[in-house]
């Protein structure tokens, strides 16, 4: 990695594109495809918020990624290739592969299992392809600001809204689907780096799945690492060396691991370096796990849970059987804070399942709440339930009917294992330099969808664009989908 402190932004960007190709791979099922590699850089610390974030140096990119949107094999420029609504779920399907090919009709109609399973189907040299990542697809974004190109693509039925009306700012209109383009079709303005050998349409056209969910408006994040153990560890062990940790240094000094299907808590953490540690003070079995022995290099994961809601939160209730619908009284326990807040306070308004409360007292971890407000209905809720506080930063919309929020994305979240990801720690007004709109809904199973679509307009101008609003299960013909590829595993 070369010291970029030492590198004009100029040199630092000739370098980047130099290194920028496109490469065209014939699948293992005999199709052709091409991807861009993008490149390993550095954001340097305090590049961008004028000179907020990030916090310190990220070391981005090594990776092949979808040099267009995701089309059927079989997909012309005058049909889709295969039936709207189609469920992938074999890894044994040659038939419904996706390829990134100029000119064609863009997959849509397709829900994230699915998306995530077609990724997975191609092939190349024997190594499956996957489901772009929040980090690589904020890796292109984080690249074009570097970059300096103030990227255009098809938020405005054929066109960038801030663009002209006229033939060459226009994309080859999709016959399927009106305000949809062909894959590709774009003016080079499109790509991320205004170069033909850039990666094209991350600015509307289609909101793009990503491989991130959250649940009741919290992510799990997980960094993985191994048993260092020959014999494994018993069902009894409280003590658990491991290896190879992706990054080691970054894990808590308390926390939770996973192991296989057992839930383990440690009470400290000695880290050695060089990807290994010895966790101690281990609480075996727990969330209503069983303890189990795991094997020598069995894969483990620490969990780490954040609030994505701008000034939001996530917690749970906590009564001993629930809450009828005419309690007013809610004992929450596990209480997760989004960026910018500090618990519950009087005036919030809550969602539970599909019901909002207004919060009128709190006493240490019991609220007193009004029920079924903004034309919300009450209902039971039983121990274990999220209770999410609708954040102040965005609007409420619709409370009554599977509420949902937005504004537009201001400023980064800059934890260790969120920077790489462009997720949003404040939501405001379009005064930024992200440009672009956030979505969420804090209930339920929601998976990220990314870059806006044809009649987004302002709200997707720079590949920021972040949607946490849709169920996983969503098809339509507003979304698809584009893989990448690990270098590492090539």
């Amino acid at each position: 990695m070369y010291n970029v402190s030492k590198l004009s932004l100029a040199t630092l960007r000739e370098r980047i594109n130099a290194q920028t190709r496109t490469v065209e791979f014939k699948t293992d099922d005999g199709a052709l495809t091409q991807m861009v590699y993008i490149p390993k850089f550095t954001v340097p610390a305090g590049a961008f918020e004028n000179g907020a974030f990030p916090k310190k140096d990220m070391h981005l990119g090594g990776f092949f990624i979808d040099k267009y949107q995701c089309s059927h094999k079989a997909a012309t420029p005058f049909a889709r290739g295969c039936a709207a609504n189609i469920t992938v779920n074999s890894d044994e399907d040659t038939t419904n592969i996706p390829v990134s090919l100029p000119g064609k009709v863009v997959w849509t109609d397709i829900d994230q299992p699915s998306a995530k399973q077609a990724c997975a189907n191609r092939k190349i040299n024997g190594v499956s392809c996957h489901l772009v990542t929040m980090k690589e697809w904020a890796t292109v974004c984080f690249l074009t600001k570097l970059l300096g190109h103030d990227i255009r693509g098809n938020n405005s039925y054929g066109r960038d809204v801030r663009d002209a009306d006229v033939w060459d700012n226009k994309g080859v209109p999709d016959s399927v689907q009106s305000g949809r383009v062909l894959s590709g079709t774009g003016p080079v303005s499109w790509s991320h780096n205004g170069t033909a050998d850039g990666v094209f349409d991350l600015v509307g056209n289609v909101w793009e799945w990503m491989d991130f969910t959250i649940t009741d408006g919290v992510y799990t994040h997980k960094k993985s690492s191994r048993i260092n153990d020959r014999d494994g560890i018993t069902a009894s062990d409280t003590v658990i060396e491991i290896d190879t940790m992706e990054n080691g240094e970054t894990w808590p000094a308390t926390g939770t691991i996973q192991i296989e299907d057992e839930i383990i808590t440690y009470g400290s953490i000695d880290y050695k370096g060089n990807g290994k540690a010895i966790l101690s003070a281990c609480s075996r079995a727990q969330n209503s796990t069983t303890a189990a022995a795991h094997a020598d290099n069995t894969v483990v994961y620490q969990l780490t849970k954040y609030c994505i809601t701008p000034g939001g939160a996530t917690a749970y209730i906590n009564n001993g059987s629930g809450i009828s619908t005419s309690d007013t009284a809610i004992v929450y326990t596990d209480l997760i804070n989004g960026p910018g807040n500090n618990g519950f306070a009087v005036g919030d308004t809550l969602q539970v399942e599909n019901e909002q409360m207004r919060v009128t007292a709190v006493v240490s971890n019991t609220l007193t709440v009004e029920r079924a407000i903004n034309g919300s209905s009450a209902a039971s809720h039983a121990k274990g339930v999220a209770v999410a506080k609708v954040s102040t930063q965005m609007q409420n919309l619709s409370p009554a009917n599977d509420a949902y929020q937005q504004n537009y994305l201001t400023t980064m979240r800059g934890e260790d294992d969120l920077a790489c990801m462009a997720l949003p720690a404040t939501a405001n007004q379009q005064t930024n330099e992200y440009k672009d709109g956030f979505w969420i809904r804090n209930h339920g199973v929601r998976a990220a969808l990314r870059g806006a679509y044809w009649v987004y307009g302002a709200l997707g101008r720079a590949g920021c664009a972040l949607s946490l609003n849709e169920s996983p299960s969503l098809r339509w013909n507003g979304s698809g989908f584009r893989a990448a590829l690990s270098l590492e595993v090539l």
